[in-house]
């Protein structure tokens, strides 16, 4: 068995090809060599690296093995394999009506593996703070910190914290108190914290013809909401074909409301 680097040198990381030179997310990934990964930037948390580990534990989902993860003066380093197959984005518009069906009854099963794994907060996997998309619209850009939160009405209420902070001066109108009712109600009689990839776009699903290879990216991923993994998964979906076969393999019940909720946090801060 080939021995896997612990530590990668600078040297090496200089030399490395950067798979994502456009990459707005404030990390790079770094192809350390042909079958080794490196998810390096001040981003870079170590609740994705304990996803990892968890799923590979856990379930039968094709994600990378984490060879090595640690944090040098707040940036964050995870190393990793690297997942065969090509982004779904890139093939998917080629691809025959059965091969997307396939490729999409896959990842059912797979997301299904995954949401079986509860966990006991709303919060990253390491115990860190909500990664989730709605606590990510600052109007003034400060980044904040929402949870752990332990219990649904503090999560609801943590919502609504992330809605006053994307109005100018932190100040909620009078136009949000009907949404803000009803956000503080929401899912209050479900106390279910179900594991969440939280950005699952075509860009993070790896494919081999109408195989699926890989879910990478868990950056995003938590202890969440059950409607949450829909939503996201929904939300940046802009192929109507794609849209419309997601939604055979999440529960859309809810959808409407929290694209309501992101959608008035947008609204002001663009983000």
């Amino acid at each position: 068995m080939r021995h896997q680097p612990s530590i990668v040198t600078l040297e090496e990381i200089r030399s490395a090809k950067d798979l994502c030179p456009h990459s707005m997310g404030g990390c790079k990934i770094l192809e350390i060599n042909a079958s080794t990964i490196l998810k390096v930037g001040p981003m870079v948390q170590m609740g994705e690296a304990e996803a990892l580990c968890l799923l590979r534990k856990r379930t039968s989902v094709p994600v990378p093995e984490v060879f090595n993860a640690y944090t040098i003066a707040d940036i964050g380093f995870i190393l990793m394999s690297k997942i065969p197959g090509i982004p779904l984005e890139q093939c998917w518009k080629d691809l025959t009506r059965d091969a997307k069906s396939s490729i999409v009854r896959q990842l059912g099963g797979f997301i299904r593996e995954w949401r079986q794994i509860e966990g006991p907060f709303f919060g990253s996997i390491d115990g860190g703070s909500c990664e989730d998309v709605l606590f990510q619209h600052s109007w003034d850009a400060k980044p904040r910190r929402y949870g752990p939160f332990l219990t649904r009405k503090e999560f609801n209420q943590g919502v609504v914290e992330a809605l006053r902070n994307s109005r100018p001066n932190a100040q909620l109108t009078k136009r949000d108190k009907p949404l803000v009712e009803r956000i503080l109600v929401s899912g209050d009689q479900d106390e279910t914290k179900v594991l969440t990839h939280g950005d699952l776009h075509q860009s993070n699903i790896t494919v081999n013809g109408n195989v699926v290879t890989g879910i990478i990216d868990w950056g995003a991923a938590g202890y969440s909401i059950s409607a949450r993994e829909y939503f996201c998964l929904r939300w940046q979906a802009l192929d109507l074909e794609w849209r419309d076969l997601i939604s055979t393999i999440l529960d859309v019940d809810e959808y409407e409301f929290w694209a309501e909720v992101n959608q008035s946090m947008v609204d002001y801060t663009g983000i």
